[in-house]
Formats: structure tokens, C-alpha cells, sequence
């Protein structure tokens, strides 16, 4: 059976250093973009109703305030070595983020990361006659019917590119992370997904950058130690059923 590596990174606090989606808002949206995100983390709002109602608060963006919000954002410089080790070893790479294509392409496009695959939620703006202030338009394009706790169905979109047998690894950091990584079959964890990783018994190695991730999965490839985790493959093959 032909088996494919297949490496799945999340974007905010992964890719980059910090979370810049709940940063925008909270540079733009101030304690009600604060109180907004604490009511998606605690469950009482949808993603997809934190950022509605987000974007209200922000309501139009100054162009020059975004673009030097945007200059301050940090990737991890790990990313290079990352995409160069799934080059040379035919890993199929792709990004999945719950955050927004407004700030995630252009911060990938100054890092000179080009033609890798991305999904995300879209933030589309529009500037006034002026070019001085953007309204944002919100779209959902990889949602899931089933369930609204994220926007971007990080599970689907993994699920969708996977055949039996294929190898998912998982890099994640967060709350839009906890879901996928039930389905993968390495999972690398930091932060809070750490933590409920720990809680509900998924195996994962920690990191705290992307060179660590490219060590340890360096020395995966070497060892040939990867292999499909029976739990994910059971979450896999349920999952799958479901939608037969």
C-alpha cells in the first residue's frame, strides 16, 4: 500500500510567534474583542460568532495602522527548515488555520514562502475612496454544518486529504487544535494543547519552536518510526463511516 507523510501546521502561535488573530483584535477591538474571545474559549460563542461580532467592534481599519500592525508580527524562523525538510523528503505540507487570510498570506508572502498550501478563514478588505480606512468582509469558506466550534474544519480538511494509510502530523498549539489532533498520528504540542493533550490521554511530543519539530521529526525519518497511531485510525475510519 502507497503511503504518504503528510505534515499539517497550525498558523497562529505556530507559524508565528504569537496568536496575531486574537492580537488584531485586540489592538483594533480593545476589552470588547477581549470579553468576546473569552466567551469563544469558554465555549459560549461559535468562531465564526467571535468573529462577527469582532469585526463589528473593530468596524473600518486604518490602512497605515494595519500595515504596521502587520510589520510587527514575528514568524518562527524555524518555518524555512520545516518546508526545506518536507521538500526533501516528500512530506505533503499544509497549512490550517482558524485564523484569517488577511494577515496569514501577507506575513507568509514577506517570509518569501510562496505556492504552500493554505486554509483559512477570509477577511477581504475594502478600502474607502481615500485608501485610508478598509472594511473588512468576513468568509467562511471550510466550515462544517455539524459543528461551529471552529470556523475552518481543521478535521475535514485533513480527513479530505488523507487515504488509508497516509501518515498525519500534526503541529498545533491551541484551541482550534484540539480536535485534529485526535486524528493524527504525531501530534506536536505546545501550550494549552499541551495541557489538554496531557488531559485527555492523546500521545504527543512538545516543542517549543519549529527547528525543535524539525529535529524530532528528522530523526522520525531516520529511525522510520512513523507509522499510523490505532486510535487515530479508529477516529479515521468512524469518521469516514459517518459520512458514507
Amino acid at each position: 500500500m502507497s503511503r504518504t507523510l503528510r505534515l499539517f501546521l497550525d498558523f497562529d502561535g505556530t507559524i508565528t510567534t504569537a496568536d496575531v488573530g486574537n492580537q488584531f483584535f485586540l489592538r483594533f477591538g480593545g476589552d470588547v474583542c477581549a470579553a468576546l474571545n473569552r466567551q469563544y474559549l469558554a465555549g459560549e460563542l461559535s468562531a465564526r460568532g467571535y468573529y462577527e461580532r469582532a469585526l463589528e467592534v473593530v468596524g473600518s481599519c486604518d490602512a497605515p495602522a494595519f500595515a504596521h500592525f502587520l510589520d510587527e508580527q514575528r514568524v518562527d524562523p524555524g518555518l524555512h527548515g520545516i518546508i526545506g525538510l518536507c521538500a526533501a523528503q516528500g512530506i505533503e505540507l499544509t497549512v490550517l488555520s482558524d485564523g484569517l487570510d488577511a494577515y496569514i498570506r501577507p506575513l507568509l508572502a514577506r517570509e518569501g514562502v510562496d505556492g504552500l498550501r493554505v486554509f483559512s478563514n477570509g477577511l477581504q478588505w475594502t478600502p474607502d475612496p481615500t485608501g485610508g480606512r478598509l472594511t473588512g468582509t468576513l468568509t467562511f469558506p471550510h466550515g462544517n454544518a455539524e459543528c461551529d466550534r471552529c470556523a475552518c474544519c481543521k478535521r475535514n480538511l485533513m480527513l479530505g486529504s488523507a487515504a488509508e494509510g497516509d501518515v498525519l502530523i500534526y503541529v498545533g498549539d491551541g484551541y482550534s487544535d484540539r480536535c485534529p489532533v485526535e486524528y493524527a498520528d504525531l501530534v506536536f504540542a505546545k501550550s494549552s494543547l499541551q495541557t489538554w493533550c496531557q488531559q485527555n490521554n492523546i500521545s504527543y511530543l512538545p516543542y517549543r519552536t519549529l527547528e525543535d519539530v524539525r529535529v524530532r521529526l528528522e530523526a522520525e525519518l531516520h529511525n522510520r518510526t512513523l507509522r499510523p497511531r490505532p486510535r487515530a485510525e479508529r477516529k479515521r475510519r468512524e469518521a469516514y463511516m459517518m459520512e458514507a
